[in-house]
């Protein structure tokens, strides 16, 4: 019975795995072939920001430029990055579905992520920045639930540093931190514990954690000189852009 839910999982990578290898050579699109540019800058030594930079936050430059060391600065090396991203994904959706509501929950999870995943609809065949915020932030909210039950704050510590990570890929993964933090306001007013040092203790915890990737990626930006622009393009820039269209429409 252990190991039959993951015979099924095994079946949904190769599944999914079989509709993207076969698109391995597809040209890259916009979104890509600037993931990919920065990817190569940074493996060559040069900065974000300093030659190529566009709104995004720096997290999925450097998944690319991970993802190219170990599979070639090629089209096809950049699409292998995204099968990886998207295995492991569909994994730690299975483990969150299996922790949330038994073995045949995580089983039906991965499987309807994995198919939605390549969808042209969510430009599933891309590897854009939507699947390197939730490898991050699937894991995160694992690790949040168990926090929640054995109270470790290590494993909040994490939780919130994957959910750091998930922003640091684009701007709008920070959603995911937030329900993070709801996620514990939420338990500690169940508990009755919302006032409680306990819960201040958990929080501190959990936003330090959460904090720290952008923080160590502030200071790396600033050492290697090119943090105004990457303030300009990624916070100034993109207030504008994302404010030119009123609320209403």
């Amino acid at each position: 019975a252990g190991l039959a839910p993951w015979l099924f999982v095994l079946l949904v990578l190769l599944f999914v795995g079989f509709i993207r290898v076969r698109l391995l050579d597809m040209p890259l699109e916009r979104d890509e072939g600037e993931y990919a540019y920065a990817g190569q800058l940074i493996l060559q030594g040069i900065p974000p920001y300093e030659l190529a930079y566009n709104m995004k936050l720096p997290g999925t430059y450097y998944a690319y430029a991970a993802g190219m060391a170990a599979f070639g600065q090629t089209i096809k090396g950049v699409h292998l990055t995204l099968i990886a991203a998207n295995s492991l994904t569909i994994i730690f959706v299975f483990l969150l579905g299996r922790k949330l509501s038994g073995a045949m929950a995580g089983v039906v999870a991965c499987a309807s992520y994995g198919i939605m995943s390549v969808s042209t609809v969510v430009l599933g065949m891309e590897a854009h920045a939507n699947h390197f915020v939730v490898l991050f932030a699937v894991p995160a909210t694992l690790l949040l639930w168990r926090a929640g039950k054995s109270n470790r704050p290590g494993t909040l510590f994490f939780s919130g540093l994957l959910y750091g990570l998930a922003f640091l890929m684009k701007q709008q993964g920070i959603c995911f931190g937030i329900f993070g933090w709801i996620f514990l306001v939420w338990q500690a007013v169940r508990n009755k514990s919302i006032l409680s040092s306990g819960f201040a203790k958990r929080s501190f915890v959990f936003g330090a954690g959460m904090i720290l990737p952008f923080g160590l990626t502030y200071l790396a930006l600033a050492w290697a000189g090119v943090f105004s622009k990457f303030w300009f393009w990624t916070f100034i820039y993109a207030r504008s852009y994302v404010t030119s269209t009123s609320l209403s429409d």
